[in-house]
């Protein structure tokens, strides 16, 4: 390390600087400052007089004795970095260049003194490179995290289609073989009974309606199947209710499962995603018909109603009568890879509440074992909206 650098300011004082040479600093005093494990600088007029060596270090430089503080700042700090001295109590994140002009952030904090009548900042320099490559490696394994999270989301629907795959088949073939029978139907009439016109448009009427009920069971898989980042918006709980138990009855009904609706009307709504809630209510759904495959009674109910404490509210209630589960199985239900069900992977559960919080909701279970289980989702009213539907 040259000389310069080890006490500038208490030995050679070079031409540029020749204005601070008024005051001195001690022997003591440089080997002390020398000592600081962090950079620091003398500025007088904004000329450095004085830069210990672990500033020196931070620059990878020999001397930094009559540069200026701006010579050692990128272009987007020079104006923050002459703010410096004039807010000496505020600390700021600079980015300092280094001899082969790599960057070097560093936090720096000035406070001005007065030395044998000359006014001086001491600018104490920190370096923050390690906090930052650890804030940006903690904010990678986020953003990894929540890849991982969304994959997972997305394989559980796939996986929860699959299951559903005989029911959704058979569902598909209904209006298909409608569509086929009503389009023979109406080429018969043409052929043997001519003039016959309010038939063969009754019959492609239904044709319509057919392809328009196999359109949306192809398009609601289409959704549940497609990748997509989250896209919170305003939601009307009912209507992602209603399009969930739509989807799935025809499970529902080949298990001999009654199902029941029974929603408030006037809901407030929620802020949401639509897909994401639509994958909660399919699981619960699912779990309940699951639950119910020995029972002698199987009935489903879904219910929804506002809350108005502690914290307006939406909340969905799904009931089955299904084997049901005790105190301790409920404290587990949400972990992980546990599961009551026989083949089961153990994870739609903990997704399900995984997504139910990042709604700022809850998700909680309460079971009596033989009797059945009833899942509740609770979720916030969208900002901006009252619990009683409409803006606040």
């Amino acid at each position: 390390m040259a000389e310069r650098c080890q006490g500038t300011a208490g030995g050679d004082i070079i031409p540029s600087i020749a204005a601070a040479a008024r005051f001195s600093i001690s022997p003591e005093v440089l080997e002390a400052l020398h000592a600081v494990s962090h950079g620091v600088l003398l500025l007088h007029d904004g000329t450095i007089t004085f830069a210990n060596r672990a500033a020196c270090r931070l620059v990878g430089a020999d001397d930094l004795a009559g540069r200026s503080l701006d010579s050692l700042l990128g272009p987007e700090d020079a104006r923050t970095g002459r703010v410096v001295s004039r807010e000496p109590d505020l600390p700021r994140e600079l980015s300092l260049l280094r001899a082969d002009g790599s960057p070097v952030f560093v936090q720096a904090f000035a406070v001005p003194v007065l030395a044998d009548g000359v006014s001086l900042d001491v600018v104490s320099l920190v370096d923050v490179g390690p906090r930052r490559e650890a804030e940006e490696a903690r904010r990678s394994l986020a953003e990894l995290t929540r890849r991982q999270e969304a994959q997972l989301e997305h394989s559980t629907r796939l996986a929860e289609l699959g299951e559903m795959a005989a029911s959704i088949s058979h569902e598909l073939n209904q209006p298909l073989t409608g569509i086929r029978n009503y389009a023979r139907n109406a080429f018969y009439m043409l052929e043997q009974t001519p003039g016959a016109e309010a038939e063969v448009k009754n019959n492609l009427r239904l044709i319509s309606e057919q392809v328009d009920r196999a359109a949306k069971i192809i398009n609601q898989m289409r959704e549940l199947t497609r990748r997509t980042d989250s896209a919170f918006v305003v939601l009307d709980v009912n209507s992602v209710v209603r399009e969930s138990v739509e989807f799935i009855l025809p499970q529902m009904k080949l298990s001999e499962v009654e199902v029941s609706l029974d929603l408030a009307d006037r809901l407030p709504p929620v802020w949401g995603d639509r897909i994401r809630l639509e994958q909660v209510f399919l699981n619960l759904l699912s779990n309940a018909r699951q639950a119910m495959g020995d029972a002698t009674v199987r009935r489903l109910v879904v219910r929804s109603q506002r809350e108005g404490a502690p914290a307006p509210g939406v909340v969905v209630q799904v009931t089955d009568t299904g084997r049901g589960f005790s105190d301790e199985q409920a404290r587990q239900l949400f972990q992980p890879f546990y599961t009551t069900r026989k083949g089961g992977h153990g994870l739609g559960l903990s997704i399900s509440r995984a997504i139910v919080l990042d709604h700022k909701g809850s998700l909680e279970a309460r079971g009596v074992p033989g009797q059945g289980a009833t899942f509740t989702v609770r979720l916030p009213v969208a900002p901006g909206e009252s619990a009683a539907g409409g803006r606040s």
